[in-house]
C-alpha cells in the first residue's frame, strides 16, 4: 500500500515538474516564433530595402565612432565602408547583429518580469549587444590586417557562436535576478493556524 502511495507520489512529482518546465519554456517558445514571424515579414518587398539601409547605416556609423572614442585606426569613407588598421571592410546587414537586438528585445517583451526589471534587462542586453557588436568590427579589422587567411572563419562561425551565448547569458542573468526580486506566492508567509484558499 505504501509503494502505491510513493509510486503515485513520484509520478505526481514528475508531471509537476513537466508542467512547470513547459511553463518556464512557454516565454522563449513565444520570443521564437514571434521572432521567425518579424524576421519573415523584414524581408518582404518595400520593407527589405530601406530597413537593411537604415540599419547598416546605424551599425556603420556606430562602428565609426566607437573606434574613434577609443583612439582606434578607423576610417568611413562612406556608408557602408569602414577602414580598421589599414583593413578595408564593407558592413552588411549580416554584420549589424539586428536578429540579435530583435531576438532580444522578443525575450524581454515575453519574459515573465516585472516592467521595471524588464526595462532595466533591456536596457543591460541591447547595451551588451551594441557594445560586442563594436568590437566585433574593431577586432575583425586587426584580424583582417594580420591575418586575412582566418577572417572569413572568424567572422562567420565565431562571432556568431560567441553573439548566440551572450545573449542567451545576459537574458538567463536577468531571468535569475527578476526571479531572485519577484516574490513567489508560494512564499508567503500564512499566519498559524490558516490554511491557503485556492
Amino acid at each position: 500500500m505504501k509503494d502505491k502511495k510513493d509510486r503515485r507520489r513520484k509520478r505526481q512529482l514528475q508531471s509537476d515538474r513537466k508542467k512547470a518546465m513547459i511553463q518556464s519554456l512557454k516565454p522563449l517558445l513565444w520570443a521564437f516564433a514571434t521572432w521567425f514571424i518579424l524576421n519573415a515579414i523584414l524581408h518582404l518587398p518595400g520593407i527589405k530595402e530601406p530597413f537593411n539601409e537604415a540599419f547598416v547605416a546605424f551599425t556603420t556609423h556606430a562602428a565609426y565612432r566607437f573606434g574613434r572614442v577609443l583612439f582606434v585606426p578607423i576610417e568611413m569613407s562612406s556608408v557602408p565602408f569602414l577602414t580598421v588598421n589599414g583593413f578595408n571592410m564593407q558592413v552588411i546587414m549580416e554584420c549589424t547583429a539586428y536578429t540579435f537586438y530583435l531576438f532580444a528585445i522578443l525575450l524581454v517583451v515575453f519574459a515573465r518580469w516585472p516592467l521595471r526589471h524588464k526595462i532595466r534587462g533591456l536596457g543591460i542586453i541591447l547595451a551588451g549587444i551594441f557594445l560586442i557588436n563594436n568590437l566585433r568590427f574593431i577586432s575583425m579589422g586587426y584580424l583582417g590586417s594580420y591575418r586575412p587567411d582566418l577572417f572569413d572563419l572568424v567572422h562567420d562561425i565565431v562571432w556568431n557562436v560567441l553573439f548566440g551565448f551572450m545573449v542567451f547569458g545576459l537574458w538567463a542573468w536577468q531571468e535569475v535576478t527578476a526571479h531572485r526580486i519577484t516574490p513567489q506566492a508560494d512564499s508567503v508567509k500564512q499566519p498559524p493556524g490558516t490554511s491557503k484558499q485556492g
